[in-house]
């Protein structure tokens, strides 16, 4: 993969409602992020995936997006529907916001196993 021209700094910088100091975002696609989105953030950071509900704005996406971008991180988002204990795990090789990436999308799992799978890709490609 391609080091992108922006760090984790500079990512850091959108989260927080202000200029990246280089060339990523848009006033258009939201990054800035509310207290409850920046816990969910720092824990991601943590385990190397992202969990989102359906009821979550896209902005953690977006700013995951960027961040797997920054480390090189393949992209790996849990997404969690908690009334019907499912989940759906999005998995690329790359982040989305470079160009060519390809998502893999899996079908529905049950929570549980969606959440052991999401585990287990994390240590495999994000977590030294």
């Amino acid at each position: 993969m391609a080091k992108p021209q922006f760090k984790l700094e500079h990512v850091e910088r959108l989260t927080r409602g202000k200029r990246s100091g280089v060339n990523i975002g848009s006033r258009a696609v939201g990054h800035h992020l509310r207290p409850h989105e920046r816990r969910s953030y720092e824990r991601a950071m943590k385990l190397g995936y992202l969990e989102l509900t359906t009821q979550d704005r896209e902005n953690l996406w977006h700013v995951w997006e960027k961040v797997c971008a920054a480390k090189n991180w393949h992209l790996l988002v849990l997404m969690k529907d908690t009334a019907n204990a499912k989940a759906t795990i999005h998995h690329a090789q790359s982040a989305s916001v470079i160009p060519g990436a390809k998502v893999v999308q899996r079908s529905e799992l049950e929570l549980s196993l969606a959440k052991q799978e999401i585990r287990h890709l994390a240590q495999q490609y994000n977590l030294d």
